[in-house]
């Protein structure tokens, strides 16, 4: 076929028809295709769209609500607090709250006067938290129930309302220095063991009122104020103290009926429980910034706190000398009234007890002579002094759920003359809970549990899901030297400067005394000290007082240490 008849060929007319044909039948294809996808796309979107808003309706409203919602707290959703009886410590109280969103409030002037007198409260004290910046504001309803109080809770004042509330601390709320504090907007424990054991309290939410607003802030109709329950997602433990409330509700009693600025300490003789743990002043656990610029040392956890010691150092000098084998207990030593260490002249106090007459280590232990047992010191060695101390506890952290625990100071052998270290003067400070811990470990028979005051983590129904670790007991005195110590403590409150402290009609005590002089205000400041153990016969307590300037610690503090011991010894059965 030549190239002419190959050209016509191709442009003849059924040619022509059929390649218009098969182009038509690709594009109708096409068009089928592209349909069924739009199909497919707009009954996805469909099914999508009747999902939303007939599937998850309520789902999503309730998002769209949240959205729109100021809460605040009811409720801590924190674990509570126990003491070894299982009774509550914090959470103990629930009180009608007035809780106000100042922003959504139409009638300032009627809700101000509605809340002061449904509160109780100072008219001026409301008005300046009405106009502070915070979304919401509560006060707590005081006084019970009334016809303001009743008018709020009808809900005709807009943008204030009445709920109850569980309160984590009030006003009558014990070892507020032990439990410490937590922020009033983290809600994170911020002292004591609130903080220390705030990874295991705090949970993940908490109950609210939420106000429903707007874009506008104005509280929508028919939705107003609501509940809100938190979520169950988040695992907090509550705690089970070795506290006892009896104990501390005694010694706290004690020092407010007395007027005491100071500290006790109650610890268990055989396993080391603290059983009361008092520090005064004490503070609002509610309000703790009123006190940060405070000089009444409000925040201040006495009981393990460090300050000067004194004589009961003489308890550590007589234990470094008699385990040693330094001294001979029945040797006789003779008190001039004072005694030369170098250029420094330390003079005994007590003189006057025992001036014409020689006295062993036992009667220069109970008349407190410092001469004598600045003798005593030189014979047995200021290292071996210090050694014992340590051994004791002091100058060292005991406690690691109290984090404010101070450790106290023990010079080294250099820094402080043998006459200071023999009478517990000069550099050496110690805290009450130390000082504690030295005298259960005599009553022990000289062996050292260190202070335990977290029992266990427990769940809201009481089971305890984990016991806190102890310390293991060491063993620091032979029993023979417990014995002779015990005999020693015991005869300051017969015959020497703690006999305000004897109760032989309960079993007999013992203690030492201590009149610190500090170096603040020039020496005026004189802290008294009682330490020691009850009964002498089967020791089951040991207990100190400190009372900061207390002057004296055979006048104040021995008397204070009588009436406590007794109170727990004739009241509290354990």
């Amino acid at each position: 076929m030549s190239g002419s008849d190959h050209k016509e060929f191709l442009t003849l007319p059924g040619t022509r028809l059929y390649r218009k044909n098969n182009y038509v039948l690709i594009h109708k294809k096409r068009l089928q295709i592209i349909g069924l996808i739009f199909i497919a796309i707009y009954g996805l979107l469909m099914c999508r769209l009747f999902y939303i808003q007939v599937y998850k309706s309520k789902y999503y409203s309730e998002r769209a609500v949240r959205q729109r919602m100021v809460n605040i707290p009811i409720s801590t959703n924190r674990g509570i607090i126990y003491d070894r009886n299982m009774i509550a410590i914090t959470d103990r109280e629930i009180k009608k709250v007035v809780i106000a969103y100042p922003a959504f409030v139409y009638d300032k002037k009627a809700a101000i006067d509605a809340i002061y007198k449904a509160c109780g409260m100072q008219k001026e004290d409301v008005e300046k938290r009405m106009e502070s910046s915070a979304d919401t504001t509560e006060f707590i309803c005081e006084i019970g129930q009334n016809e303001y109080l009743s008018l709020i809770e009808s809900g005709r004042i807009r943008g204030v309302i009445a709920v109850e509330k569980r309160l984590r601390y009030a006003d009558d709320n014990i070892a507020k220095h032990v439990v410490g504090h937590i922020g009033k907007k983290d809600k994170i424990g911020h002292m004591g063991i609130e903080k220390s054991m705030n990874s295991y309290l705090e949970s993940s939410g908490s109950d609210s009122i939420a106000a429903v607003v707007d874009s506008g802030k104005n509280i929508i109709r028919g939705l107003g104020f609501r509940k809100v329950e938190a979520a169950e997602d988040g695992v907090s433990y509550s705690l089970k103290l070795t506290l006892d409330y009896h104990i501390q509700s005694i010694i706290e009693t004690a020092m407010e009926e007395n007027d005491i600025q100071g500290s006790i300490v109650v610890m268990d003789v055989k396993s080391g429980d603290i059983l009361g743990m008092a520090s005064k002043p004490d503070f609002d656990q509610d309000n703790v910034d009123k006190y940060i610029s405070s000089n009444g040392n409000e925040l201040i956890n006495k009981s393990i706190w460090q300050f000067d010691l004194g004589s009961i150092f003489k308890t550590v000098v007589a234990a470094a000398a008699i385990e040693g084998g330094h001294v001979n207990t029945e040797k006789k030593y003779k008190c001039q009234g004072y005694i030369d260490v170098g250029k420094n002249r330390i003079r005994c106090a007590t003189h006057k007890t025992h001036e014409e007459r020689e006295i062993n280590m036992k009667e220069a232990f109970a008349l407190s002579c410092n001469s004598t047992y600045i003798q005593i010191g030189m014979e047995t060695g200021a290292e071996n002094i210090l050694e014992m101390a340590a051994e004791m506890g002091l100058g060292q952290k005991l406690c690691f759920t109290i984090p404010e625990e101070m450790a106290g100071y023990l010079p080294e052998v250099q820094e402080d003359g043998i006459g200071n270290i023999s009478i517990g003067q000069g550099k050496i400070q110690v805290t009450p809970l130390q000082v504690t811990c030295m005298m259960a470990t005599i009553a022990n028979n000289g062996i050292r549990n260190d202070p335990q005051l977290v029992d266990s983590l427990i769940t809201e129904k009481g089971l305890t899901v984990k016991k806190l670790e102890r310390s293991r007991p060491q063993i620091v005195l032979n029993p023979i030297t417990s014995k002779l110590l015990k005999d020693m403590l015991h005869e300051v409150t017969l015959t020497g400067t703690g006999k305000e402290a004897n109760m032989e009609e309960l079993g007999g005590s013992c203690g030492k005394t201590s009149s610190a002089q500090t170096g603040i205000k020039e020496g005026e400041v004189v802290h008294g000290w009682f330490a020691g153990f009850v009964p002498y016969d089967k020791p089951k307590y040991a207990i100190t007082v400190f009372i900061y300037d207390g002057k004296s610690g055979g006048g104040a503090a021995a008397p204070l240490f009588k009436e406590v011991a007794s109170k727990i010894l004739t009241n509290v059965k354990r």
